[in-house]
């Protein structure tokens, strides 16, 4: 008797613990689900039989509408039919799907983004389907403010370079088929900087935009333009950066069409803009290129179109000019130009200008960007922007970049000798010479003959010519940043590409363009941008640096959002290397022995 009372009671006490274990269980899997972060909720028959607090606070709705209503119902309607298949899927399929995103409807028509995932179950002895829900609104807003940034300049809102150019490849594929005729209009504004230099760039920027709006609308009133206009009007009006426009007019029967848009152009741009309580008026010059008599390729149409736009200037601006051959020789200023530069680089008239990057964080200056002037003895200082195509179409790319980057590395050594703290050299380089294979060369040879660490060299690309990049020149980048020197993108958000193609090179760094920095804070636009860029590069192990920073709340701004760097006249213009050490010195930078 007692061994068997022994081994009921054992039994017993057995049942007991696994009992209080499966309570416990059920205790921490209700804990679980009760404070998960994803929403969690069962559907059954098409109605919601369970579902957590984070669902509910997502759904917002009362918790009897939920569960007396279809679910389906709260699904936004244009999704409704891709989650009802989604949801037969996973009843056939018996087994976890993919996970997918579609919008749910809230009260007040708050429309949010979210992803699911979602899994056959048994429930109550019943077939369920179980769903794991995020909140996606935010990213999706994300992905939207960058799709934006890649494709369409924020200023006007007008596509930009990348998308013109993707236009206006299909335009010339359909072109080609039905061997039609196509023009390409190149426009600059007359004397706008003076716009800018009198009214501010507040002022400027309202008239770019105004410039915008007219050139979409006498597009739309253009007869000439192919049968979608509202589709297409918005594609076939860039702006390409500062005050160029570019236009695209398809379906051309008769190129006196042309000449009667351009003439349109001219007339309306001219009327008087009211700005900001300010009476404007402005003049355009216009550049046109025809396909196929000037061009078969965007790039050729665009730079013809925009000799012919120089040519149109030279004769006196607000006019139009057809390119023509006669232009390849370009302007009899521009052939002086290229054989003075030549003679600039052999007389050793070229200088390099510094300007610091300093870390937010420490207020330190810890970089420094090479920035090559020339000082023409007739037109005065020329800047990069001018130096580098004369330097392209005269052949003297690759000698005046080898000159840069070794007299760069040669005054980095410099003030290291003279006990500077070892700070990184930021060079800006060609893709041209990137593209013919030879910065591979040149840049390995120079860190070689001036005994430079290559590790505080950093090379900046500009983000436009990433999209140039072939499979070959991703190797150079890649085979140059295992000898240690550092990769940057610079002006990045001028509208050439995206955060989504940065992860495909080796970078370390990316300057944020000026242009973005200069209406913060105050520009919702621009914050939002800003905000965005800093934080996905970061996402991608990129340290980001402002550019053009020039104010303290422009400062505060970047300091808060997380950025690593700035570069602007808030801390220091370009200067001379022998105002770099009395400059550093009064900063207090730490010099080394």
């Amino acid at each position: 008797f007692m061994p068997e009372l022994k081994a009921k009671i054992n039994s017993v006490l057995q049942s007991k613990k696994l009992y209080d274990k499966l309570i416990l269980s059920e205790e921490k899997y209700r804990l679980l689900v009760e404070n998960a972060n994803e929403a969690i909720l069962v559907i059954q028959d098409g109605i919601l039989t369970f579902f957590n607090p984070t669902a509910l606070e997502l759904l917002d709705y009362p918790q009897s509408d939920l569960t007396s209503n279809p679910f389906i119902e709260f699904v936004h309607a244009e999704d409704r039919e891709e989650v009802l298949e989604y949801h037969a899927r996973i009843l056939s399929a018996k087994r976890a799907c993919p996970a997918y995103s579609f919008r749910i409807a809230s009260r007040n028509d708050n429309v949010k983004w979210v992803e699911a995932k979602g899994v056959l179950i048994d429930w109550d002895g019943k077939p369920a389907t179980l769903h794991f829900i995020a909140d996606i609104t935010a990213r999706k807003r994300t992905e939207e403010e960058m799709r934006f940034l890649a494709f369409y300049d924020c200023l006007t809102g007008l596509p930009n370079r990348l998308m013109f150019n993707e236009h206006m490849n299909q335009a010339l594929a359909y072109a080609k088929r039905t061997k039609s005729q196509l023009a390409t209009l190149f426009l600059d504004l007359d004397y706008f900087k003076r716009v800018n230099d009198t009214y501010g760039h507040h002022l400027g920027d309202m008239l770019l935009r105004a410039v915008g709006e007219r050139l979409i609308r006498i597009l739309r009133k253009s007869d000439i333009i192919a049968r979608n206009v509202e589709d297409i009007c918005s594609t076939n009006v860039a702006r390409f950066g500062g005050d160029e426009f570019v236009l695209l007019l398809t379906n051309i029967q008769d190129v006196q069409d042309v000449s009667k848009v351009a003439r349109r152009i001219l007339y309306t741009i001219s009327d008087a803009f009211m700005l900001d309580g300010h009476e404007l008026s402005v003049t355009t010059s216009i550049g046109i290129s025809l396909y196929p008599a000037d061009g078969e390729e965007p790039e050729t149409l665009i730079k013809n179109a925009d000799k012919a736009m120089y040519h149109a200037k030279n004769l006196g601006r607000n006019n139009y000019q057809f390119f023509a051959d006669s232009l390849e020789g370009t302007t009899p200023e521009r052939v002086t130009l290229r054989a003075d530069l030549r003679t600039a680089l052999e007389g050793e008239e070229l200088t390099l200008y510094y300007q610091p990057q300093l870390a937010i964080g420490t207020k330190t200056i810890i970089g420094l960007e090479a920035l090559i002037r020339w000082q023409h003895a007739d037109i005065g200082v020329v800047t990069p922007a001018k130096i580098i195509p004369l330097a392209e179409e005269s052949g003297l790319m690759e000698p005046i970049s080898e000159w840069v980057l070794r007299t760069a590395c040669l005054q980095h050594l410099a003030w290291q000798k003279a006990g500077l703290a070892s700070m990184r050299m930021a060079v800006n380089v060609s893709t041209l010479l990137f593209k013919q294979q030879k910065l591979v060369r040149l840049i390995p040879r120079v860190l070689d003959d001036t005994g430079m660490d290559p590790s505080f060299l950093e090379i900046e690309l500009t983000e436009s010519s990433l999209l140039q990049i072939g499979k070959s020149t991703k190797a150079a980048l890649q085979y140059l940043k295992e000898t240690g020197v550092r990769i940057a993108v610079d002006d990045f958000g001028t509208g050439y590409s995206s955060l989504y193609h940065l992860k495909n090179y080796p970078l370390d760094a990316l300057k944020i363009d000026r242009s973005f920095i200069k209406d913060i804070p105050g520009n919702e636009d621009s914050e939002v941008i800003v905000s965005a860029i800093i934080a996905m590069a970061h996402s991608l192990k990129l340290e980001v640096v402002a550019v053009g920073v020039e104010t303290e709340k422009q400062l505060e701004f970047l300091e808060e959002r997380g950025c690593d760097m700035i570069q602007g006249y808030l801390f220091s213009p370009p200067l001379p290397a022998y105002d770099i050490i009395p400059l550093i010195q009064e900063e207090g930078v730490e010099m080394t022995m």
